[in-house]
């Protein structure tokens, strides 16, 4: 009879852990869908609400989700609204007086804005685009999750200012660029700038929520490279 090779558990346990592990911290500059979409969120902590059949979103919310280690939440539900901003992320302000873990975050996706900015909609957005922006809202959340109760009050109060909403924007930027998704960084916010020069304007309609809110917001994509080229992320990993 042929000698059959059994590998110990223990040591089988080790060696899937390993290959998870391996492929978890995987770095693209461009991943493609279908590899994003072989992840799956295990432990439940993204819902979305009424999935267009077609979107992988909840998978790319799995594949990020593996950047952000230090990320304590059990509850991120995202929706899909009618609204003038194509993107927006309010924790659940009951949440305040919960332990960081209990907290609830709601993302906001606009499906319309009846104007230019429909653009740079989610669904509009290349896939990698895609990802750098989800990486943006999960940046802010990952700070909520792991701050106290003050830190969760302050940034209600900040989000009253312009120059405060504008600090917790540039904050997400630079964290998502210290985790390593700064390829992804860069193809939104090209894509950002592109598409929302003042020539690509149709009319006036948005262009009011636009220059109070999100013009000159994003990081400079030329910025971006002189940070990846700096940062030990990318120094440290061989992206792919």
């Amino acid at each position: 009879m042929p000698h059959r090779f059994v590998i110990p558990s223990f040591q089988f346990c080790l060696l899937l852990l390993c290959t998870q592990f391996k492929a978890q911290t995987a770095y693209f500059k461009w991943p493609e869908p279908a590899y994003v979409k072989s992840f799956n969120d295990a432990n439940y902590r993204v819902i979305i609400v009424n999935p267009d059949s077609n979107s992988i979103l909840e998978h790319q919310y799995a594949y990020l989700l593996n950047y952000y280690p230090n990320l304590l939440l059990k509850n991120i539900r995202v929706k899909w609204v009618q609204s003038k901003h194509p993107f927006k992320v309010k924790p659940k302000f009951s949440s305040i007086f919960k332990a960081p873990l209990q907290r609830e975050y709601r993302v906001f996706y606009s499906k319309t804005t009846h104007s230019t900015m429909d653009s740079v909609l989610l669904n509009n957005l290349s896939f990698n685009s895609q990802l750098g922006l989800i990486s943006i809202q999960l940046s802010i959340i990952e700070d909520l999750s792991t701050g106290g109760f003050f830190n969760f009050l302050y940034w209600y109060a900040r989000n009253w200012s312009k120059k405060g909403r504008r600090k917790i924007y540039h904050d997400a930027e630079h964290r998502s660029l210290e985790l390593g998704m700064g390829y992804q960084l860069y193809d939104y916010n090209t894509e950002f700038f592109q598409r929302l020069k003042i020539d690509n304007w149709q009319s006036t309609k948005g262009y009011s929520t636009y220059m109070h809110h999100y013009r000159n917001l994003p990081m400079k994509p030329a910025l971006i490279l002189n940070l990846i080229s700096d940062l030990p992320v990318y120094m440290s990993n061989n992206y792919k």
